[in-house]
């Protein structure tokens, strides 16, 4: 057996353009935490975990008259995330303060948010702390104004969400023309999205539901859906009414001003937006009032 042997890799410099990735908590009490930053308390350090692909387990299963398996289908566990954060403070009594406020954002069981990039490219993910009281200072931070903690937080929707996708539709209007008066030759389009050219795209890694948001008036027997998988809603939305409907099965809600409708609608089947698909919206009304469906698409990765 031959042994052949090379340099150690070296990690490169880094780019004179590149810049650090935007990360944020935002805690259960609605306090921000900007972690990325030279100067942020904390700072997140080297060995960041939960930023790439998710732990997928898949489905498999064999017979004795074939040779090898069958993959029958994956799910997604829960996401483990780890920060190693530095806090750091010019005085003992800013350090206490600082790093109070950070911890007393957390919950073992109310999820606060990962922000990952700014803007329309900014992913986020729920987690709540996994703290078992095993932390130990070997220096009295009091003392010497910073300390190295590692945080151990899970994510038990472990997709990233990306921004929400909006979509608003109203009745068409006059269907497009040219008139036939000499002294105005003018064509006149349509310029508002109507019910019938409803669509909506999912670009994310994974299926996502679609939410409605209804403005009345709509008389009893509107109908919604996603494709062959629609709904009809027994009841009027009356005008300067809002009729909101959530079909994902894991956070779901039908409420009309507020008051939750789920009884009167019963049991539905909902269809999600298949993961890089485009499908036809259903929205079929004799009322007149804008229909606004949304869409939040679902990620393996931070990035």
């Amino acid at each position: 057996m031959g042994i052949v042997y090379a340099a150690p890799a070296v990690a490169p410099e880094p780019r004179a353009a590149a810049e650090g990735r935007f990360m944020s908590w935002t805690g259960v009490n609605g306090d921000v935490f900007v972690l990325s930053a030279d100067d942020s308390n904390p700072a997140m350090q080297r060995g960041v975990q939960g930023l790439h692909m998710p732990d997928i387990q898949v489905f498999e299963s064999s017979t004795p008259l074939i040779h090898g398996s069958e993959l029958d289908g994956y799910t997604i566990l829960p996401r483990r995330v780890f920060w190693p954060l530095m806090f750091q403070a010019d005085t003992a009594a800013q350090w206490r303060a600082e790093h109070a406020a950070f911890f007393d954002s957390f919950h073992p069981t109310v999820p606060g948010t990962w922000t990952v990039g700014e803007g329309d490219d900014a992913r986020t993910l729920g987690l709540v702390g996994t703290f078992d009281g095993g932390h130990t200072f070997d220096l009295d931070p009091f003392y010497t104004g910073w300390a190295n903690i590692g945080v151990e937080l899970r994510a038990t929707r472990p997709l990233w969400a990306g921004k929400e996708i909006r979509r608003e539709y109203e009745a068409e209007l006059e269907p497009d023309f040219i008139p036939t008066d000499p002294e105005d030759p003018t064509y006149h389009p349509t310029s508002v999205l109507g019910y019938t050219s409803a669509r909506i795209g999912n670009p994310g890694n994974e299926a996502a539901y679609v939410a409605w948001e209804i403005d009345g008036p709509h008389p009893p027997g509107l109908i919604v859906g996603v494709e062959s998988f629609v709904i009809t809603i027994p009841f009027e939305i009356p005008e300067g009414s809002t009729f909101t409907l959530d079909t994902d099965p894991t956070s779901g809600y039908a409420a009309l001003d507020g008051v939750d409708m789920s009884t009167q609608l019963g049991f539905q089947i909902f269809a999600p937006v298949p993961a890089g698909g485009d499908v036809r919206l259903v929205i079929s009304t004799e009322g007149t009032g804008r229909v606004l469906a949304k869409l939040t698409p679902l990620y393996w990765r931070a990035y």
